[in-house]
C-alpha cells in the first residue's frame, strides 16, 4: 500500500518521466509483469463498488508500479488514505493460456517467464463452452507484440510528441479480477499491444491472466457483452489515458 500523496508524487513521477526515453528504458523491462496476490484482489474486491477501476502508471523508488484506484456507484474514483501499489517485476513462473474452442477442442500456449513460447498443443473431446470474444493466440500476439515493440515504441513517442500521448492511467474492468467460482488465486497483469484503426497506431493494453492454483495453467474467460460465463480467464478490455481519456475528468488523481 502506498498513501495518496506518495501516490500523487509517483504518478507526477511517472509524467515527466514518459517524456525521457532513457528513463523508461531503466525502468520497463518488456518481459516484466504486474503480480496481484490474493490478499491485493481481495482488497480491491472491498473498496470499488464499481464495474470499472483505474489503475495510474506511476515511479516509486526508481521502480515503475501500477496505482489501482477503487471507484464509487457514479464512476468516480474513491478517496482513500493509501492505495494499492504493484511493482513492475518478472514473471514468477510460465504461464499456460487456454482457450476452450465451440468444437470441443481446447487451445494451450505456454509462455516462459521471458515470454516465450515454449509449447502449443491442443486437446480434444471436451464440454462446450459459448464462443470466445477473445482468443489465447490472440493475447499470446498482444503480448509478444508489447515484449518485441514497446522499447521502440516509447522511442518514437518521446520523440514524437514528447510522451505527451504516452498512457497514464487504465480504465480496466472489475470483472478482470474476479471469478465465478469464487476459487482463490493470483493475477498476471501483463502489457500488451492492440492496432487502433480509429488512431492508427499500436494502443497499450493490460492483459489479465488468472492464475487458479500452482500449475500455472490460466483459461481465457467466455465472454459474453463483458461478461464472465467460466471460471478462469485471459482479459484485455483495459483502455489508456491518453489516447482513450472520454471520462478524463473522472480521473481526479490524474489532475492533482
Amino acid at each position: 500500500m502506498l498513501s495518496k500523496e506518495k501516490c500523487i508524487q509517483a504518478i507526477n513521477a511517472w509524467k515527466e518521466t514518459r517524456t525521457n526515453y532513457s528513463e523508461i528504458k531503466n525502468i520497463i523491462n518488456p518481459t516484466d509483469v504486474f503480480n496481484f496476490t490474493q490478499e491485493d484482489c481481495d482488497w480491491i474486491k472491498e473498496n470499488n463498488k464499481n464495474s470499472n477501476f483505474h489503475a495510474y502508471a506511476g515511479v516509486h523508488d526508481d521502480k515503475f508500479i501500477l496505482i489501482t484506484v477503487p471507484l464509487d456507484e457514479n464512476g468516480k474514483e474513491i478517496n482513500l488514505e493509501s492505495y494499492l501499489a504493484t511493482n513492475l517485476t518478472d514473471l514468477k513462473d510460465e504461464i499456460t493460456l487456454i482457450e476452450k474452442e465451440v468444437v470441443t477442442t481446447v487451445s494451450k500456449t505456454t509462455l516462459s517467464k521471458k515470454l516465450e513460447i515454449t509449447k502449443y498443443w491442443k486437446e480434444v473431446d471436451l464440454p462446450i463452452f459459448n464462443e470466445p470474444t477473445i482468443t489465447e493466440r490472440a493475447s499470446v500476439k498482444d503480448i509478444e507484440k508489447w515484449k518485441n515493440e514497446c522499447l521502440d515504441w516509447f522511442y518514437y513517442e518521446c520523440k514524437q510528441s514528447e510522451g505527451q500521448n504516452t498512457f497514464r492511467a487504465f480504465t480496466v474492468p472489475f470483472a478482470d479480477l474476479e471469478r465465478e467460482d469464487k476459487k482463490q488465486g493470483e493475477i498476471v497483469a501483463l502489457f500488451g499491444f492492440k492496432h487502433s484503426s480509429i488512431y492508427q497506431t499500436q494502443i497499450p493494453i493490460l492483459v489479465f491472466v488468472t492464475i487458479p492454483d500452482n500449475t500455472g495453467a490460466a483459461e481465457i474467460i467466455r465472454v459474453k457483452n463483458n461478461q464472465a460465463s467460466s471460471e478462469t480467464n485471459t482479459r484485455d478490455w483495459s483502455q489508456p489515458c491518453p489516447p482513450l481519456c472520454k471520462e478524463k475528468e473522472d480521473f481526479t488523481l490524474f489532475n492533482e
